[in-house]
């Protein structure tokens, strides 16, 4: 059966340059950001606005880290490369989706420190909670799908063999359709039991710090490790598959961890 796969094209190395431009100006706001607590008074709690910080700070350093990934990222535009590329992709997608969602964590926590003006921010913070515990997830999981997506095609692309069954698409992309639902699923039903869990204010300050070294470890893995590899373990569709259910977890921790904080 023909492929469906085989119809689609996409060019990572040149989304990644514009990734690269938009990741850096991200890390520009959040570097502005941790500036803003120090002409501020803390009316109400002087731990949230350390926590604010903390986040930004980690916020910064992983974007920073991530808008120098994507450059090295969008210079790898030959054949022999695109293995590694879509390899990247995957790791690097998760990293800059988190990161995003760091920086509405600290808008979060540095809008509960306003004590005059608390109320007048409730609406925004209602808005801010529900991005980052249902929408942002969502789209997370979802655009790491599309990545896997290229790794499946990179797969098809050097081993023919590969046989594409239900719909025209390979076994693989079956496997990930059911990961990302079932990760979907969980971000819907933790926002469905929001009322369950337990408060923790210091929830997203961790969630911060973890996010930072997981970008930390991606950016040393793909600079060292991953070019040392063949193009055919770097597509492994067993990786393919772990990277997108740590992805899913990911995703529903940091749910998990805004409504904590709500």
């Amino acid at each position: 059966m023909e492929c469906r796969l085989d119809l689609l094209e996409f060019d990572v190395a040149g989304t990644a340059g514009w990734y690269s431009s938009i990741v850096g100006v991200l890390a520009g706001f959040a570097l502005l950001a941790i500036l803003i607590p120090l002409d501020h008074e803390a009316a109400r709690d002087d731990e949230r606005s350390a926590d604010t910080v903390v986040i930004m700070t980690c916020a910064f350093f992983s974007l920073l880290l991530l808008s120098f990934s994507y450059a090295i990222l969008a210079g790898r535009v030959g054949d022999t490369e695109r293995g590694q590329a879509v390899h990247e992709q995957l790791l690097l997608g998760v990293a800059v989706g988190l990161s995003s969602l760091l920086l509405m964590f600290a808008l979060n926590t540095l809008l509960a420190t306003y004590g005059a003006n608390r109320r007048a921010f409730l609406p925004a913070r209602r808005i801010i909670v529900v991005a980052t515990s249902l929408i942002g997830p969502a789209v997370v999981i979802a655009v790491q799908f599309s990545n896997a997506l290229d790794i499946e095609r990179v797969r098809i692309g050097s081993d023919p063999t590969v046989a594409c069954g239900l719909g025209g698409l390979p076994n693989g992309v079956w496997i990930n359709l059911a990961i990302t639902t079932a990760g979907l699923i969980a971000v819907v039903v933790t926002a469905l039991l929001r009322r369950r869990i337990p408060r923790n204010s210091r929830a997203a300050s961790r969630i911060a710090v973890a996010v930072l070294l997981y970008t930390t470890l991606v950016v040393v893995w793909t600079s060292i490790g991953a070019p040392l590899l063949p193009p055919e373990v770097l597509t492994n569709a067993v990786f393919e598959h772990v990277a997108l259910a740590i992805t899913a977890l990911a995703a529903v921790g940091v749910a998990i961890t805004s409504w904590s904080g709500r």
